[in-house]
């Protein structure tokens, strides 16, 4: 074999696999079916030159001259197109390079080369065979064949100012890395080709045989940026992915956040119009009780202040009865002290069950607007009246009020607030203890502090006391709304429910309302 056709033997072998794994590898992409030919294209370039060396005669040399220069031309065609799709600039035709756009280039270019085969092929101005060739490789360049050199110059020149155009608005360094492999790759080639042959000339057999690892060695370097290429874009495929999955997941938290947020809604809306439809219950409970309770009170009240009246008449009677009689005056006497203490006892009880109906009548508010002006005293009072006899019994209520005008309130559900809070602080308090509600006006805001000597509330309780599910008792038997449903009423009046607590020392609920609503 000739030692000069080894290097071209080894370009085609190399080029031709690289060509058949990249179009195996990825084979959907532009980019790859273009390195693909190219490749296919070296290859087949370095083959032609292979058979001529190896398998050449002098007799036959035009021929064989013909065909392999044809072949070689295609080499640039397939260049300029490998260079376009790795630089981008085949969807930017419309962009300039050197103040020329890149389409007119192209076509130009592209119509030049394959003049060029034309004028190969079929006359001798750019090759042409020696007078007595000795060699299969002797042959010269004709007329035109010497300028070849400096329009292809140009060419490569423009296609350079390409990938430097690309290298400097690439948008990250991948893309560099890429284009620039691209670069190095192509300058080696023309190192060991063209420029090589102009500045150290050499045989053009070994001329030629340089030529060619100076190809296997840019479709080298061009498949090692096809790779990275691929590397780089499975990468960001991945962290595409990533992101789109961690995008995902926040996504689906916030859509879990918010349908946590919407039942809890939902579970409050339905907390409070159950509230509301015992609360509505509660008023006609009360309304039809109050009125059942005061008719027959007030004939117990009539009758009994139209009997104390024939008591006192029959008194009178029984003192100025006939004489045999004076020795019962005596017992008389006692039972008519029986009886009068018993009208007594009977004109009070009937007066306190007066005041509970209508301590009751005050806390539903039945005959008052959902909304309407208040003051917070009388809710207060009529709070402490109403579970008075109940709860506190053995503890002292300290009343502390300022003076604070009427406001606009919903008096019902204030009442309700105010119960279960003083309640809870009656229930918290073990044997005797101490209340004390605390009244004041700042700032247009109304502040109510209640404070009890209780056992107190854990530190750690005070965070979820709040909470729908909060309680500290065994038996969860309450005929108030429970402190949630407080804080949410205190929320529809705009205004702040505070609680500062410490075991063993009692606990102090502070609610603060606007005197706007």
């Amino acid at each position: 074999m000739n030692i000069y056709s080894v290097p071209m033997l080894i370009s085609c072998i190399l080029c031709a696999l690289l060509s058949v794994i990249t179009w195996l590898f990825r084979r959907r992409e532009n980019i790859n079916r273009v390195f693909s030919f190219f490749t296919l294209i070296v290859a087949a370039d370095s083959f032609a030159y292979f058979m001529w060396f190896e398998f050449g005669s002098i007799e036959r040399i035009n021929s064989w001259m013909r065909i392999t220069f044809t072949a070689g031309f295609l080499v640039p065609i397939s260049l300029i197109l490998f260079f376009f799709a790795f630089t981008g600039y085949d969807k930017r035709m419309d962009a300039k390079v050197l103040g020329i756009k890149v389409r007119h280039f192209q076509i130009i270019s592209l119509l030049f080369i394959i003049i060029c085969m034309l004028l190969s092929q079929f006359t001798e101005l750019i090759i042409k065979t020696s007078e007595a060739p000795k060699h299969i490789w002797d042959v010269e360049f004709g007329h035109i064949g010497n300028l070849l050199f400096f329009l292809f110059a140009g060419i490569f020149l423009y296609l350079y100012t390409m990938v430097f155009k690309g290298y400097r608005i690439a948008k990250n360094k991948p893309q560099k890395r890429f284009i620039l492999l691209l670069a190095v790759g192509t300058f080696l080639w023309l190192l060991f080709g063209y420029v090589g042959a102009l500045l150290f000339p050499f045989s053009n057999e070994m001329w030629q045989s340089i030529s060619y690892l100076g190809t296997a060695t840019m479709a080298v370097f061009y498949f090692v940026a096809i790779v990275n290429h691929q590397s780089d874009k499975v990468h960001e495929l991945n962290l595409n992915l990533e992101r789109k999955v961690e995008d995902r997941t926040q996504e689906l938290k916030l859509k879990n956040s918010e349908l946590e947020d919407t039942l809890y809604k939902l579970k409050q809306m339905q907390k409070q119009v159950i509230v509301q439809e015992k609360m509505a219950s509660l008023g006609q409970l009360v309304a039809g009780l109050t009125h059942e309770f005061n008719t027959p009170i007030g004939a117990i009240r009539s009758m009994n202040d139209t009997k104390s009246k024939a008591v006192i008449k029959l008194q009178a009677v029984l003192e100025n009865i006939a004489p045999d009689t004076a020795g019962k005056e005596h017992e008389i006497n006692r039972v008519m002290g029986v009886i009068l203490k018993a009208d007594q006892l009977i004109d009070q009880g009937t007066v306190r069950l007066h005041e509970i109906i209508n301590n009751l009548k005050n806390f539903a508010r039945l005959d008052e607007a959902e909304t309407t002006k208040a003051d917070i005293h009388e809710i207060l009072d009529n709070v402490l009246a109403l579970i008075k006899h109940d709860l506190l019994t053995n503890i002292e209520v300290v009343r502390e009020y300022s003076e604070i005008p009427p406001f606009v309130c919903q008096p019902r559900k204030l009442n309700q607030v105010f119960l279960n809070i003083i309640k809870n602080a009656c229930q918290a308090i073990e044997g005797r203890g101490r209340i004390t509600i605390t009244t004041s006006l700042k700032n247009n805001m109304i502040h109510v502090a209640i404070s009890d000597t209780g056992k107190g509330i854990k530190q750690e309780d005070l965070e979820t006391i709040f909470d729908p599910s909060f309680t500290t008792k065994n038996s969860v038997v309450r005929a108030s709304l429970g402190l949630s449903i407080c804080y949410q009423i205190i929320q529809e009046h705009h205004g702040t429910i505070n609680v500062e607590s410490q075991p063993g020392k009692g606990s102090v609920f502070t609610v603060i309302l606007p005197t706007e609503f």
